[in-house]
């Protein structure tokens, strides 16, 4: 999950992938804040990365203390009781340097077919912005792999429009994996460049 702003400057600097740890791969945040570059040529984008890999959305909710909190760490030290407040503390941080303008967001897996999982993600949204106060920016998810284990957890994915206002779902079709979770490289730029478009269309850029 990410949160994405833009500034005017002409001191920007390049951020190249994996922008989330250095051991990761890359993500769809490198093609999305490419997209919106190239719509801002003389703006700084900054994104806030908050992914923790194979953790379920129990996760990121307000309050909730997942069920697998001990199966996963939350950088820098582990501290948090849950990943929402590492998420807040660092969205504050980027508050500093710019406007969060929207959110991007790629979940499900391990919740694949529970359909409670869009309650819970409506309520992460909800005090998301109330919380960073942003009113009702573009909330954006995407669709998981067609081809994976998880591809019918896309129905409950294409329900967010209807629960969550502002908010926009990302196409996976025609999209190739290098397993079945994630996609392969080429895949990853595409859904980005989606991400990116439909953040601009969101925005009315």
């Amino acid at each position: 999950m990410s949160a994405g702003g833009a500034r005017d400057s002409a001191n920007a600097c390049d951020a190249p992938p994996p922008l989330h740890g250095c051991g990761a791969g890359v993500g769809p945040g490198d093609y999305f804040a490419r997209t919106l570059a190239e719509a801002y040529p003389t703006a700084n984008i900054w994104l806030v990365p908050n992914a923790i890999s194979g953790v379920d959305i129990d996760f990121f909710r307000k309050g909730v203390r997942s069920s697998r909190r001990g199966e996963f760490r939350i950088p820098p030290d582990d501290h948090w009781t849950g990943a929402y407040e590492w998420v807040i503390e660092r969205a504050r941080l980027g508050q500093e340097k710019g406007t969060i303008r929207g959110i991007i967001f790629h979940q499900g897996e391990s919740d694949s077919g529970q359909q409670v999982w869009l309650d819970k993600v409506a309520g992460m949204v909800s005090d998301l912005r109330a919380d960073l106060g942003l009113g009702e920016v573009p909330f954006i998810a995407g669709e998981l792999l067609y081809s994976g284990c998880c591809r019918g957890h896309n129905t409950v994915v294409n329900q967010i429009p209807g629960k969550i206002p502002n908010s926009f779902v990302v196409s996976a079709d025609g999209l190739a994996a290098m397993d079945q979770y994630h996609f392969d490289l080429a895949g990853q730029r595409t859904l980005g460049k989606r991400y990116g478009e439909t953040m601009l269309d969101a925005l009315g850029d």
